[in-house]
């Protein structure tokens, strides 16, 4: 459609098109035959919404309904009501006195349970009315001391009543349960609704016009939960009608309020959740203008849009669009409405102008009638996601977050990623500017209808909408909630009908005091959430095992292994389950916590009976198993094809998720015991593999959570694969479910540290050819804290490395690339869109303590200075470091683009460029290449090389203690490389002699080396001289160890090279923070290890047994004897 002209292709029967027409009688509804021919009105339903405080025990549903009569389905809602409020209360094995807290003699029964209930806990909470019965019930979770099997009293009373507190206990019960669940989780729950579906509504009562609690065509209520059942068959959804929306806002100059300028929006009538999504994906469009206060229309604005066959609304003012927008809403009626950040900022605005321009009937935005405007602007955007209820919000942007790894999630980057197309953006304050003329204001409304279709055809690209029904169908929520992300209400949902039916107490809600939230960044992966707890504290348990990297360069084939979803393998192989895992008693958890012990339970007995979670994750696997089956027949329906692949991303997404729900302290079924006890066998698993593979003689050179990396030092691909295929089997042979795959294979590698590669994968296209992608794996480049410039430059070096041309020729093409580079940075050759930084905000930009040091930060709290958008928690934002005049740090001269653009005295600060992000990202990649160092890379980039002195990193493997393999694998002489010689000098002639070690020579021709001085005409042999030699060694030990404790410590950025003694207070994981460049870990200068080496190294050079051992033979051994 880029071509054409935004107003041209409108249809002209677009009044056919609006299901709004249809005509209804208000007296009937539209009841069909239900499955006992008793009428029942047959509705699909979408989304429920509830409102706890004011209406409790009332539920909306909002859905579609057929009408026979004109063949089209509109909209509808059901009021159901009187859902009770239902708690559950444990009794005691004896009474307790209250006061004392002693317990008597009185054994409990049921009876005294419902009596103390009648007498004392109704009366003092006002419960005038209820029901009770005797249950039985299981109970599996972390509270302690319940038993797993109970008789309950269950106690159902009318919603209208107050809630019991959570922490009630009684005379005769220690626990009640349920005193929170909402009414729309008890109507979920008992009638077993899963997502959307077609429900029957038995005995509906209709709703005189004059009470119409919705702007629904239809209203019904049920009297009862009861009366609401899901029908039995399958008959596909109905279509929906789709609106996606886009506006223009400018900042009022005196209010500085955001004003709403144009809107444009795109409806599809009949858009189908199960297929493939229509083609073009829009029917009608409308398009709406105001102008700001100060502006005027162009005086021939009317004749340009008539020109152009345009159809577009003129509203004289703010008002009246937005009375225009709510009047196309009621009547186009969206179910779905998408747009592109509507959490963050359409809805907020839109509601705040229709408060402020006090435009009636502000509730159409949403599908319920409602008065009073809710609070607009609290955290989360509670109130704007409650204003639009009864339609689902599809927010692009939060479904790319989920679905696609992406730089940042601006509409431009979105439509640059997934659509391939630029997008041609008009900054808020240059929106005035478009009021000038004619051919300005409709460019400005092409382009607002240009983003309203390229955030429909994101959504259609990405399926959000048939991906999202069935992660609803699967878990059982609510899909506008689905709709938002965070993926731990699906896996509770999931748990609670799994729970629910087999007659289980699930756990309450608990009310967390959350800080404000951080948001887990998207580098982070799912498996990582035990460490994103509220800043940088202790993970609860141990996560994923990752073996130490052997760092360096290979060149000959690599395995990468991996296991298929290794926690939801290990909860199904080992029956790990909340009604499997023996927890402990509260007094040893209490124990193990003061004693920061991590008590790892006992794996559940295997000839127990498979536990419930097990269970649901076996039934998605088995589920997304035959799917691929079904995806594999031959002559599918490409719409078929569509909607199973679609489905098996579904079930994969919510199986690999089920393990998060057990190790993320905010969620319901939060069991830290389980998610140890997973963690703990999946560590073991893997050390086991990497055993075994050890035992076949090969070599392993890092590993992962759940796989693990092979040098299989062979050059000859299918003896590769061969191999590969070995190991799977000897590996799979030990598990019933557990299953390692070959997931990749390297033709080079270059392994830099733990979680950070670069490879070349194999791809093979048969006939023993293959074809080779570069791979890379949490390097700088990756990562979006670094310039375009950087990851470009980064990416032509790791290019170069795992190329096969010969070392010399790599390092010269190196050489010749980073001058070229260097010159044109400083020659301004590049274009400035290359030094843009990109960083995400974790919170809102004013909630930082230290806004000036942090770049983003100080940039973002510019842009929300500025009007338009705000940005906040979540978003990206972009800067450049400028040089500007003065002599504050680089963090504190970082610039938006638009303010480089526009102010003359700012220049793209470059040596910032080639000292702070070239160079780190290329000497990081370049440091187990021999023949390139920092001071070489500097000298190539024009930079001062005094300043980047190659020090020996300082025993740069701490991280890495198992350089190749740990210590026993070293020979002496690599193990001792970096030692200091021990130095003597002859006392007869003065030579400095140099010794390493206990012989000197080698075959034949081999002496003691303290036989003979280094000087040949000098006849003293040292031996004569022990007491000095051992004087000597004693001041020498004793200098290291004084170096030692020196204590200093030294930066490990490169560029940075701040040495000092006092240790910082700001950690982080790796060790302390350096206060002055707040970047890099200060580490000591000379490490324990470097000392206990020197040691070892003086020890080995005056060990003459172990010499001994190593040069001469057992026969020799008789001679010298």
């Amino acid at each position: 459609l880029s071509g054409i002209s935004c107003w041209d292709r409108i249809d002209e029967d677009e009044a056919d098109l609006v299901a709004a027409e249809v005509q209804l009688d208000p007296n009937l509804l539209p009841l069909v035959n239900g499955e006992n021919d008793d009428q029942v009105l047959r509705f699909y339903w979408l989304d429920a919404y509830e409102d706890q405080y004011s209406q409790p025990g009332v539920v909306f549903l909002f859905g579609k309904v057929k009408i026979e009569s004109a063949n089209t389905y509109v909209s509808c809602c059901v009021t159901v009501k009187n859902i009770d409020r239902t708690v559950y209360l444990l009794p005691r094995e004896t009474e307790i006195d209250l006061s004392t807290g002693r317990e008597t003699e009185t054994p409990v029964t049921i009876m005294s349970v419902f009596k103390e209930f009648n007498d004392s806990i109704s009366p003092k909470y006002k419960i005038m009315k209820f029901k009770s019965k005797k249950v039985e019930k299981y109970y599996a979770f972390e509270i302690p001391d319940v038993p797993a099997k109970s008789e309950y009293l269950e106690v159902k009373y009318s919603a209208e009543h107050p809630r019991l507190p959570q922490d009630l206990k009684g005379q005769t019960f220690s626990h009640v349960f349920g005193t929170n669940t909402s009414s729309l989780e008890l109507l979920l729950m008992s009638q077993k609704i899963k997502g959307p579906c077609w429900l029957e509504i038995k005995n509906p009562r209709m709703v005189p016009s004059n009470q119409s609690f919705s702007w629904c065509k239809v209203e019904a209520v049920a009297m009862k939960p009861g009366l609401v059942n899901v029908v039995k068959d399958l008959s596909p959804p109905p279509p929906l009608v789709v609106m996606s929306f886009s506006m223009k806002t400018t900042q009022n100059l005196k209010t500085h309020q955001n004003e709403i300028v144009a809107l444009a929006a795109l409806v599809h009538q009949k858009f189908p959740l199960d297929k493939a999504p229509p083609q073009p994906p829009f029917q009608t469009h409308f398009c709406a203008v105001a102008k700001p206060n100060d502006c005027i229309f162009p005086y021939d604005f009317k004749e340009a849009i008539k020109k152009k066959n345009a159809k577009v609304e003129i509203a004289a003012t703010e008002r009246t669009l937005l009375g225009f927008f709510l009047a196309k809403i009621h009547k186009i009626d969206p179910d779905v409405v998408v747009g592109h950040n509507i959490y963050g900022f359409d809805l907020e605005v839109l509601l705040q102008r229709i408060n402020f321009c006090k435009v009636p009937h502000w509730s159409k935005i949403g599908r319920l009638r409602r008065s009073n405007m809710p609070k607009l602007g609290g955290r989360g955007g509670f109130a704007e996601r409650n204003a639009a209820c009864g339609r689902m919000i599809c927010d692009v942007e939060i479904s790319a977050k989920e679905l696609i790894r992406c730089k940042s999630y601006h509409l431009s980057e979105l439509v640059r990623q997934i659509l391939k197309t630029e997008r041609a953006t008009i900054l808020p304050e240059e929106i005035r500017n478009m009021y000038s003329d004619s051919p300005r204001l409709l460019f400005m409304l092409e382009n607002t209808w240009t983003d309203a279709k390229f955030i429909l055809q994101i959504m259609c690209e990405l399926n959000v909408l048939p991906l999202a029904l069935q992660i609803t169908n699967i878990s059982g929520n609510v899909m506008s909630r689905t709709m938002m992300g965070g993926r731990s209400e699906r896996n509770e949902f999931l748990l609670l009908h799994a729970f629910h039916e087999k007659d289980y107490i699930v756990p309450d809600k608990q009310v967390f005091k959350k800080p404000p939230q951080k948001l887990v960044d998207e580098d982070e992966d799912f498996e990582d959430q035990n460490k994103s707890k509220i800043g940088k504290k202790k993970a609860a348990y141990a996560g994923g095992l990752v073996l130490d990297p052997k760092i360096g360069f290979y060149d000959k084939f690599i395995l990468l292994l991996d296991f298929n979803s290794l926690y939801p393998s290990i909860i199904q192989e080992f029956n790990i389950c909340f009604t499997t895992v023996q927890r402990l008693s509260s007094e040893t958890q209490k124990r193990a916590e003061v004693e920061e012990e991590e008590e790892i339970p006992e794996l559940p007995d295997p000839s127990m009976e498979m536990g419930i979670l097990p269970k649901e994750i076996r039934k998605l696997v088995e589920r997304r198993r035959q799917v691929k089956q079904l995806m594999k027949q031959p002559d599918l329906n490409p719409d078929l094809y569509l909607q199973y692949d679609i489905r098996q991303k579904a079930l994969k997404l919510t199986a690999n998720s089920m393990y998060g729900c057990l190790g993320f302290s905010y969620s319901r079924f939060y069991a830290k015991p389980l998610a140890a006890l997973v963690t703990h066998k999946g560590r073991e698993i893997l050390m086991h593999t990497k055993e075994m593979v050890q035992k076949m003689n090969l070599e392993v050179i890092y590993g992962d959570t759940d796989s693990i990396m092979i040098n299989t030092n062979s050059t000859n691909l299918d003896e590769v694969f061969k191999l590969g295929n070995k190991i799977k089997n000897e590996v799979n042979k030990l598990y019933k479910l557990l299953e390692i795959d070959i997931d990749g294979i390297f033709k080079s590698l270059l392994l830099l540290k733990k979680k950070k590669y670069a490879a070349l994968t194999v791809e093979p296209t048969g006939d023993g050819k293959y074809v080779t992608k570069q791979e890379l794996k949490g390097l700088d480049i990756v990562r979006r804290d670094w310039c375009d410039l950087a990851k470009e430059t980064g990416n032509y070096v790791i290019g170069q490395i795992l190329s096969d041309q010969p070392r010399d020729i790599i390092v010269e093409n190196i050489q010749r690339r980073l001058i070229e580079i260097g010159e044109n940075v400083i020659n301004g050759q590049i274009p400035v869109n290359q030094f843009e930084i990109n960083k995400a905000l974790t919170k809102d930009p004013q909630d930082y303590p230290d806004k000036k040091s942090l770049p983003h930060v100080h940039v973002a709290m510019w842009i929300n200075s500025q009007g338009g958008r705000k940005v906040k928690a979540g978003d990206t934002v972009s800067y450049i470091i400028c040089q500007d005049g003065s002599d504050l740090s680089a963090n504190q001269r970082a610039y938006a683009p638009e303010q480089l653009q526009k102010q003359d005295n700012l220049t793209v600060d470059t040596q910032y460029y080639l000292s702070q992000q070239i160079h780190p990202v290329v000497t990081r990649i370049c440091e187990p290449i021999e023949g390139i160092d920092s001071v070489l890379i500097a000298t190539w980039l024009g930079l001062d090389p005094s300043q980047f002195r190659v020090h020996h990193h300082y025993h740069k493997d701490e991280e890495n203690d198992a350089l190749v393999g740990g210590p026993a694998q070293l020979t002496d002489e690599e193990k001792y490389r970096d030692c200091e010689r021990f130095k003597f000098c002859c006392l007869k002639c003065g030579t400095e002699n140099i010794y390493d070690n206990v012989f000197d020579g080698s075959g034949r021709f081999i002496e003691p080396s303290l036989q003979r001085c280094s000087k040949t005409d000098c006849e003293e042999p040292p031996f004569n001289y022990v007491v000095q030699m051992s004087n000597k060694l004693q001041l020498d030990i004793r200098r290291y160890i004084r170096k030692y404790y020196n204590g200093w410590l030294i930066c490990e950025e490169s560029t940075c090279q701040n040495r000092t003694r006092r240790l910082p207070l700001s950690f982080c994981r790796s060790g302390p923070v350096c206060q002055a460049c707040k970047k890099a870990v200060l580490k000591p200068e000379y490490s324990d290890k470097a000392l206990y080496t020197q040691l070892c190294f003086y020890r080995y050079i005056f060990d003459v047994d172990y010499a001994m051992d190593k040069v001469v033979t057992e026969e020799e051994r008789g001679m010298f004897k």
